[in-house]
């Protein structure tokens, strides 16, 4: 007789016998649980539940979290679509790819770290991509480096930013409770943050892509 799983295994994995255990499994396993929860820590029990294992059998295929983060950091990579990004000027188009990168990153802040020093090839095609938006920009050979060098910093940086700065109401509450002259100049600051974090994406974008505009002009330290 087939044994019937029971309690969260029923909910995780149905009836019956659960589906063999791989690393592509696991890796699936872990995409899911960033993207439902991805403030909270990814663990290797949190993925074993996911995948309905124990978490020393996830440790026959990933010798610790790192490894693990890793991959899933890999898949995630080589799993972004080319996203539409329209005709027109090249500012709008980088504008496009930009924004589609960022929608991609919001659900892994975890993996941002694994996905800047991956040895697998899965970024190239974003690159490529890249450089093909850059091409009527008339970049030269020095700077064409430094423009992608610029906005991926932007882009990885936000996502960092955005997926592990505190929320907004807990520094006001915080805040709140505080006396004295520091706390009196920093509570307007903070009244404003919600809505100056929901232009910020948009500013950071017109920035970057002014920045792109000087170097393909020639002119690098000049402020618009």
């Amino acid at each position: 007789m087939t044994p019937v799983a029971t309690g969260t295994e029923t909910g995780r994995r149905g009836r019956g016998r659960p589906p063999r255990l791989s690393s592509e499994r696991i890796v699936e396993g872990a995409v899911a649980e960033l993207e439902r929860e991805p403030s909270v820590s990814l663990t290797i029990k949190r993925v074993a539940d996911s995948v309905g294992a124990a978490p020393m059998a996830l440790y026959r295929y990933f010798p610790d979290r790192d490894a693990l983060l890793q991959a899933t950091a890999d898949h995630v990579l080589a799993a972004m679509e080319r996203a539409p990004i329209g005709d027109g000027p090249w500012q709008d188009r980088l504008r496009a790819w930009m924004r589609a990168g960022q929608e991609r990153l919001r659900p892994y802040p975890q993996l941002v770290p694994y996905m800047t020093t991956t040895q697998q090839p899965a970024w190239i095609p974003g690159l490529a991509r890249l450089r093909e938006i850059l091409t009527p920009a008339g970049l030269d050979d020095e700077d064409l480096p430094l423009a992608v060098a610029l906005i991926c910093s932007t882009i990885i940086g936000h996502a960092v930013y955005d997926g592990y700065r505190r929320p907004d109401a807990e520094m006001a509450a915080q805040v709140h409770e505080a006396t004295g002259p520091a706390a009196d100049a920093v509570r307007p600051i903070l009244a404003g943050m919600p809505a100056a974090h929901a232009r910020l994406h948009e500013v950071v974008l017109d920035t970057t892509v002014a920045a792109v505009e000087r170097l393909a002009a020639g002119r690098p330290g000049q402020v618009p």
